[in-house]
């Protein structure tokens, strides 16, 4: 019956969408211009413009204006062939998704037979359609940064800081309010929110990055879209072997006695999660392969895989990684495309819990699996109208655990002397969650004219969740225990229209969301009951709830001052459906528990109405500047709301949360020359709430302290981050020359520093005295990470080698104080039960120190 229910929700999802084209999630650019005589500057109608190695064309109208929809993004060849004309061949074009390159013909009268005019194109510094602030990271830059997975990218660009736990923000709005999306499909857990998978760097060809506010095709998140293009295969075969070494250098932390005069307070015993692997390769390996299926050439391949073992630098704590990721690309004709992608992803990971550091094969483990699995079918119908329709499957589980156990295995955990460190017994939860997104689509791209490109569109995915969750199992434990399973759903729906003339680039939208939960909830979460005319106490009955809606207008424009200077504006209502956790948590609404907390249905989406202005010149030509100021109003954030109504207190989930952030983006860009590229970006933020997490106002609560009612300096608010990311590129047989030789040819050498002002904690001082919350700051933070790559050239093939190393010089970085002292490891209170020098001294309390690995590459 489920796989019958799920055919059902496909087969009306494309009748509906038949109906009502649609648009999502960009993966593809525009090329246009025009073509004129280069001696009368007069247009040339009838002009053929091709893009060599595709079927990709357009003719020229009247007015020698053409345009070429549904380009992939890459680098290509584009030629312009006329009667009478020398044949003119620009190369390196560069396309983006969802922007239009310009790209403009002067044509020669004089024909010289069979000779073409070559000319290389120059990427423009300054992106004339861009309505808001956006950054676009090729495939090469990613591979080459010193990064260590792709979400690192994100924080080198303005706007983008990382909390005390790592977690990611951006323009100072919550965590988990990024929406992921790999070939136009989300890819996010719909039971707790954020991305929950990975990929292979290998197998990005392009990842746009938006920040702030976003057109009317995207929706579900508050503050950013990801939106990542994997690569297709090509006519050739192409790969790549990589692999990567562990840490060279030993973690001071995973050694007896890592404090100076600080002594263990049990015995220490390091482990090895390679030692226990069923393949004891410690490091990473990636590798990737693409080519023409032989005997099949309308058809081509990419595949990669990712295999990863490391132990945490950490006294305990490791990560297993294995992605495999594969894509079909079928070319029909040069009208019809259908891909097919499938990816699987494992992960197995635990996390250094301190007062675990003596039993850490006791403490839980976290096991990540997802499968998915998409199809889409490309149809160009006329060079100004295309669609595309896909279907998806994502599954999702997650399950945590102890040494394989069961819950009705545990052991309550003890702890010894110190009354910190366990020393029997296990950790507390257990997980068995699954989850599984099915998803449609349909789009439909027209190009009306020169002027107006038009987008439509609808999405359908349905959602089943099941859920397995069990705490402290044991006899004396809380026994919480929660079974369920839903099958909400989501729909959405809009309109689009952008708008381009040589003066003025709008981007007009509107969106529609639509969400049912499909579950019951009381009417009024403040009573849960009543008595009756006879004093009888009635449970309040559960009704259904019923669906929400949102409109989101959406518009950005540039105008172009200049050649060399665009300004932009853009202004949106913006929609995030809170995780369906915090809608189903204990769904039997047991109150039977010391202050219990209930899931409630009836919640409604967040709200982010979001400005921003900017302005974007080229300082020269090999340097741009932008200068974006913006802010954030945000309403209805998920919160806790504390309940107490006939002697019985209890803890729901409720929109009452608001903050209201403000900054200034600064961004450097140095485009390459002399070896070098790269740039700086900077964000000064001043981010202010009520509450800097959902689950603040049950923390008040469990501590009987007043929620606030006065906004404050988030946990998160980073008044000032800065990041430096630079590239010094030596090409093949350049570079000083040393006895005939030129040593530093095939040198890629990447410096990345970042650096960030304090995060707020809330001081101690006394408890007869009130003190602002995050009242004060904690020092600032800095790491310079470098990745260093020699390429060497045999025959067809290439071979490097690289080492990288992340906190190059070693800088003690301090994410946690005691509100005491303001101090990493000193409570200021030794005679705290609990405390002991061993107990203080948590390595969490410090970011990672330096790092160093090596590799080597095999390319062909």
């Amino acid at each position: 019956m489920k796989a019958y229910r799920v055919c059902f929700h496909i087969v009306v999802i494309l009748i509906l969408l038949a109906s009502v084209t649609a648009n999502f999630a960009g993966t593809t650019g525009k090329i246009s211009g025009v073509v004129k005589d280069a001696q009368t500057n007069d247009p040339l109608p009838g002009c053929s413009v091709i893009i060599k190695g595709t079927t990709l064309g357009a003719a020229c109208n009247a007015n020698g204006h053409y345009f070429i929809i549904n380009v992939p993004p890459g680098h290509y060849s584009v030629q312009v062939d006329m009667m009478g004309y020398r044949s003119t061949l620009i190369t390196d074009v560069q396309v983006t998704v969802d922007l239009t390159t310009k790209l403009n013909f002067a044509l020669e009268s004089q024909v010289v037979q069979g000779d073409t005019l070559v000319v290389v194109a120059e990427r423009p510094l300054v992106q004339k359609d861009v309505t808001s602030k956006l950054s676009i990271v090729g495939s090469s830059e990613i591979t080459n940064m010193a990064i260590t997975d792709f979400q690192d990218v994100l924080t080198t660009k303005a706007g983008f800081t990382r909390d005390a736990e790592g977690e990611i923000h951006v323009r100072g709005g919550r965590t988990g309010e990024i929406a992921y999306m790999i070939d136009g499909m989300y890819v996010e857990d719909p039971l707790y929110g954020g991305f929950n998978s990975m990929i292979n760097e290998d197998a990005i060809d392009e990842m746009v990055v938006i920040s702030g506010t976003f057109n009317a095709e995207y929706g579900d998140a508050m503050s950013s879209i990801v939106n990542i293009v994997t690569k297709d295969g090509g006519t050739n075969y192409t790969g790549k072997l990589e692999y990567t070494s562990s840490y060279l250098n030993k973690s001071p932390y995973r050694e007896q006695n890592p404090f100076p005069g600080v002594k263990d307070s049990y015995v220490y015993q390091e482990q090895s999660i390679i030692d226990q692997n069923d393949l004891p390769l410690a490091g990473m390996v990636n590798a990737s392969f693409s080519g023409p299926i032989p005997g099949l050439n309308k058809l081509s391949f990419f595949v990669s895989d990712r295999f990863k073992n490391e132990d945490s630098y950490l006294p305990h704590g490791y990560i297993l990684e294995r992605d495999e990721f594969g894509k079909l690309t079928w070319r029909f004709n040069p009208s019809m495309k259908l891909t097919l992608t499938g990816q699987r992803t494992r992960n197995e990971s635990q996390s250094y819990n301190h007062a675990w550091k003596y039993r850490s094969d006791h403490q839980q483990v976290g096991a990540k699996k997802t499968m998915r699995l998409g199809l889409t079918w490309t149809h160009t119908i006329s060079p100004n109208l295309f669609y595309t329709t896909s279907l998806s499957r994502y599954k999702y589980n997650w399950r945590v655990q102890v040494d394989g156990k069961l819950p009705a295995d545990y052991e309550i955990g003890q702890t010894g002397e110190t009354v910190y460190f366990y020393v029997s017994g296990d950790d507390a939860d257990y997980a068995d969650d699954q989850t599984v997104t099915y998803a449609g689509k349909f789009d439909m791209t027209w190009q009306a004219n020169s002027n107006h490109q038009f987008k439509t569109g609808a999405e359908l995915e349905n959602y089943v969740i099941d859920v397995y969750e069990e705490n402290e199992p044991w006899p004396s434990g809380a026994q919480f225990k929660e079974r369920y399973e839903r099958q909400p759903i989501e729909l959405a729906a809009y309109l689009q229209d952008k708008i381009e003339y040589d003066y003025l680039i709008l981007n007009i939208g509107l969106r529609f969301d639509y969400a049912d939960p499909k579950a019951k909830m009381w009417p009024d979460v403040r009573k849960f009951g009543y008595f009756d005319e006879n004093n009888v106490w009635i449970v309040a009955a559960e009704k259904e709830v019923s669906p929400k809606t949102q409109l989101s207008p959406r518009i950005g424009l540039a105008h172009p001052l200049t050649d060399r200077a665009v300004m932009h504006f853009s202004y949106g209502h913006f929609f995030q459906n809170p995780n369906y956790n915090s809608l189903y948590y204990n769904p039997h609404k047991d109150l039977g528990t010391t202050l219990p907390l209930v899931g409630n249905p009836a919640l409604k989406a967040q709200k982010t109405v979001a400005y921003e202005t900017g302005i974007k010149f080229q300082i020269s030509e090999m340097w741009a500047f932008d200068i974006t100021t913006w802010y954030k109003d945000i309403t209805d954030l998920l919160s806790t709301l504390h309940v107490s109504y006939l002697s019985q207190d209890y803890v729901v989930f409720y929109n009452s949360d608001y903050a209201s952030v403000k900054g200034v983006d600064l961004t450097l860009q140095k485009k390459y020359s002399n070896y070098l590229s790269g740039s700086i970006d900077y964000t000064y933020t001043l981010a202010k709430g009520n509450n800097s997490q959902p689950l603040g106002g049950y923390l008040d609560a469990f501590a009987q302290e007043e929620i606030p009612h006065q906004e404050y300096f988030l946990d998160f608010d980073q008044r000032h981050d800065f990041a430096v990311n630079f590239t010094i590129s030596v090409p093949n047989g350049k570079g000083p020359d040393v006895l005939g030789f030129k040593p530093l040819g095939n040198i890629n050498l990447n410096l990345l520093f970042q650096a960030g002002s304090g995060l707020p904690y809330t001081p101690y001082v006394d408890p007869t005295l009130r003190v602002d919350i995050n009242s004060a700051r904690k020092p600032w933070t800095s790491t310079l990470d470098i990745r260093l790559l020699k390429k060497i050239s045999v025959w067809k093939t290439k071979l490097a080698a690289f080492v990288e190393a992340t906190n190059l010089l070693d800088r003690e970085n301090v994410v946690y104080v005691y509100s005491r002292t303001g101090k990493p490891f000193d409570t200021g209170l030794s005679n705290l039960v609990g405390s002991s020098p061993d107990a203080d001294h948590n390595p969490l309390h410090v970011g990672p120190p330096r790092l160093v690995r090596a590799g080597v590459q095999f390319l062909w």
